[in-house]
């Protein structure tokens, strides 16, 4: 498997350069939010979303002439709202979740106030809005507006749903899609609107970021049980204990129902007790039962199987575009999503 430096090279540069208008172009009058902001930024990150702004945009330029002259300049403006609304949404998440530490580095609000995190959150959320109206096409700004709701939508249901141990897949996927494929989906539909493609070709690109952003997350639900500490920044079952119930654990407890549904049963109450539960040996006997049980009924393989499902579809779509180092990267992209470990 290549590494995302490698997946990356032929882009190499447009990244850079999404690296130095973020740090540097992305400057508010006051001091403290503009040294938050670039605090966040030069954390870095894997700037994924962006990525697959750029490398859609350069396997398209190889046969299509784009349809706006300044096609280059929409596109750099693209994948700067892409990385500009992930990264305030992770902000906003770590507030909402009272997060400290993400990805094993502290988190913005364990090191200012909840007040001026929320603000820097915002102010890239409307920073993305100015760079849309700088794009000028209606579909774009629907586009993306369209993100931005299912990324509330999104965040109230899990809210709604914490520590429900029966929800459904049907919700599980809907908010996968809401929270996260949808954004990556937005970093490659909006690019349908710089080319001449038929409606077929349009929805091949948009499904391309979609099916990679159902498979992120289901690969990011399985880390959750199978990553250490160390690698992933949190400890196994993180999200079992924060009232998660993610796609392994679906499976667990599908399976579980027909060979003990007594079993299944006592789990899930034990999962939605973690609330009021004050014995924290306690909590992490549910979590690692909870894994066990995972591990028995095949609920990693399983998911693992679904991911796989979405990126061989995402692939599928690329079928029209013409072979180019682009078009490679996009396919060794989908294939690095399934094999990463963090």
């Amino acid at each position: 498997m290549k590494t995302l430096e490698g997946i990356f090279n032929p882009i190499e540069k447009d990244i850079e350069q999404l690296n130095d208008r973020l740090m540097n172009q992305i400057s508010p009058d006051s001091h403290s939010l503009c040294s938050i902001l670039q605090n966040i930024f030069a954390a870095g990150g894997k700037r994924l979303r962006p990525a697959l702004s750029f490398l859609m945009f350069r396997a398209l330029a190889e046969t299509r002439n784009a349809i706006y002259p300044e096609a280059e300049a929409k596109l750099f403006l693209i994948a700067e709202i892409a990385e500009l609304i992930h990264t305030a949404s992770l902000v906003h998440d770590d507030i909402i979740d009272n997060s400290l530490v993400r990805r094993g580095a502290p988190t913005t609000n364990s090191k200012w106030s909840n007040a001026i995190t929320v603000i820097s959150g915002d102010f890239m959320f409307a920073r993305a809005a100015v760079n849309l109206a700088r794009i000028d096409i209606n579909k774009v700004v629907e586009i993306f507006a369209s993100v931005l709701e299912n990324l509330c939508s999104g965040e109230i249901r899990q809210v709604e749903q914490k520590y429900n141990a029966d929800i459904s897949f049907d919700y599980y996927y809907l908010k996968t899609y809401n929270k996260t494929a949808s954004l990556f989906e937005a970093c490659t539909f909006a690019l349908t609107e710089l080319f001449p493609l038929t409606d077929t070709e349009k929805r091949a690109i948009a499904n391309y970021g979609k099916f990679i952003g159902m498979a992120f997350q289901i690969i990011d639900d399985i880390l959750d049980f199978t990553s250490d500490e160390e690698s992933l920044g949190k400890p196994a079952g993180a999200d079992i204990r924060e009232g998660q119930i993610n796609l392994p654990l679906l499976f667990a407890f599908e399976t579980l129902k027909q060979i003990n549904p007594d079993k299944c049963a006592y789990m899930k109450e034990r999962i939605q007790q973690i609330p009021s539960e004050k014995d924290n040996l306690k909590i992490q006997k549910t979590i690692d039962d909870s894994i066990r049980i995972i591990e028995e009924t095949a609920g990693i393989e399983r998911s693992y199987e679904k991911a796989i499902e979405y990126v061989k579809e995402a692939v599928k779509g690329l079928s029209f575009l013409p072979e180019s180092k682009y078009k490679n990267s996009l396919v060794e992209l989908a294939d690095f999503v399934i094999k990463r470990s963090n």
